[in-house]
């Protein structure tokens, strides 16, 4: 398993998702799940307090709450990097503010009771907001991380620019500035406008890959595996380019209808056959070999989904594959 080192820490490059913990994984499974993903050298968990709220019979802090089961039956909390979210908006206004003082507090206060421990390694704020106070949320976050409630903090759905901005406050008022970003990046070919349904999140920008590699910013990409794009187009047709149609017949899909999928599908077509490996292992090597501090997050329904995307945890494309890959 490739790792990052990441503030002193030794990670694997590869991370355990867990929006469907509640939704798609019941408690048991959910605990297969780690269990698995352990067993093959991850140990970067990815919750936030968000999921599981439209799980049946689930709500906020759900997910967390599951992985906080697991914790409680184990005593080696400490081998684990353990990630969460909090101040995401509420679900029916995007555009309000909750990344105020009194909101981060409670929504970590929340996390922590839920996930049973005492930090978390790395805390994420899920979304931006134009109105947020930088002053009040930068001093808040450093106060987390002095009492040791957090060990480091992240920005999710952020602008780099927004980072950097960020991170100047802290530098000129002595606070602790975002070390980590989470935003959707997978090899499907996509823009936010394509997403109709949420402003808020933010895809990886083609001229943001540079800076964020100049940076060392560990950058953790969520909707890895383009929802299962690639794995649905081969498996839909004799060919990549005629599966493609796939689209068409999953709503879910069409932010992806961008024209040059249709040829990067062929591509990846190919590199499957010359490797002899899955789409999902394809996508997965896509993006470690994005740069040291490039982190795919493994979203799942089953495990059978993560035995594939783990299928070939150490594969290295070429130049020539990404050239391949991404038309140049």
């Amino acid at each position: 398993m490739k790792t990052i080192q990441f503030q002193g820490r030794t990670l694997s490059a590869i991370a355990l998702g867990t929006t469907a913990f509640g939704k798609h994984y019941s408690a048991e499974q959910a605990a297969q799940a780690i269990d698995y993903v352990r067993s093959q050298g991850v140990n970067v968990i990815d919750t936030a307090r968000v999921y599981g709220f439209d799980a049946p019979g689930g709500g906020f802090g759900y997910s967390e709450s599951m992985i906080g089961q697991y914790l409680a039956g184990r005593s080696d909390r400490d081998q684990l990097f353990l990630v969460t979210k909090g101040a995401h908006p509420p679900m029916e206004d995007r555009a309000f503010n909750r990344l105020t003082e009194k909101d981060l507090r409670f929504d970590l206060e929340e996390s922590l009771k839920n996930l049973q421990t005492d930090y978390v390694d790395l805390y994420f704020l899920h979304r931006d907001n134009p109105q947020m106070d930088m002053a009040e949320v930068m001093e808040t976050l450093h106060d987390f991380v002095k009492k040791g409630y957090v060990r480091a903090i992240g920005a999710s759905n952020w602008r780099f620019k927004r980072i950097m901005e960020a991170n100047a406050y802290a530098a000129e008022h002595g606070l602790t500035p975002f070390t980590a970003s989470q935003i959707e990046w997978s090899m499907a070919k996509y823009d936010e406008s394509d997403n109709p349904g949420d402003k808020t999140q933010y895809a990886m920008l083609p001229e943001e890959i540079p800076l964020y590699r100049e940076s060392g910013m560990l950058v953790m990409c969520y909707t890895s595996q383009a929802s299962g794009l690639f794995s649905k187009i081969m498996a839909a047709g004799a060919t990549a380019a005629e599966g493609y149609d796939v689209l068409k017949a999953n709503g879910g899909l069409m932010k992806y209808k961008n024209p040059d999928n249709r040829r990067r599908a062929i591509a990846v077509e190919q590199l499957c056959a010359k490797y002899g490996v899955s789409p999902a292992a394809i996508g997965v090597a896509y993006l470690t070999g994005m740069g040291s501090s490039v982190m795919p997050i493994l979203g799942s329904s089953r495990i059978g989904q993560l035995e594939d995307s783990l299928s070939a945890p150490d594969l290295r494309l070429t130049e020539e594959d990404y050239r391949l890959i991404e038309g140049c």
